[in-house]
């Protein structure tokens, strides 16, 4: 089902094809350390998009959002209701934000949009993991209400998780 919430100035809309050049361009070295694991192409990122637009399309468990700020797109924020590493009921949170938008609380206030999506789905809890060294996501899951649950390792790397009850 489509969807698209507002806090505002800040909107959260499902990502699309035509999202990837601009997201590509605002791609810095933070976003491809944390995210991405590595630099990509463009190419890559418009094949990742369609498949984001076609899990909105058939009910798959990945919500990929835009996050956009006046219209302007300025990051990204995905839910994963299913994964290896969650119980039932738990949805993961990611985020990122383009260099000009960070420090201005966007990503929080897109964390606690995407939130009401996935409780209004059934999520009854939310994971966000953030790697110990990622002191800028940590700061967004506690400033989001999140409460830290102690370090794990998955798939060989070490992540701080994070829960929060939807309620």
């Amino acid at each position: 089902m489509p969807f698209s919430g507002l806090d505002g100035e800040l909107a959260l809309s499902p990502l699309r094809p035509d999202d990837a050049e601009a997201h590509f361009a605002g791609e810095d070295p933070e976003l491809i350390r944390w995210l991405n694991g590595g630099p990509g192409t463009l190419a890559g990122t418009r094949e990742y998009f369609r498949h984001c637009q076609q899990e909105w399309a058939t009910g798959g468990s990945l919500r990929a959002f835009g996050i956009r700020v006046h219209g302007v797109l300025a990051g990204t924020a995905d839910l994963r209701f299913s994964g290896e590493y969650l119980a039932p009921g738990e949805v993961n949170a990611a985020y990122g934000l383009y260099p000009e938008w960070r420090g201005r609380g966007f990503a929080t206030r897109a964390v606690l949009l995407a939130l009401r999506y996935a409780a209004g789905e059934g999520a009854r809890r939310a994971v966000i993991k953030a790697e110990p060294e990622n002191a800028n996501s940590a700061a967004v899951a506690r400033r989001a209400g999140f409460e830290l649950s102690g370090r794990v390792t998955e798939g060989g790397e070490v992540f701080e998780r994070y829960f929060l009850d939807l309620g």
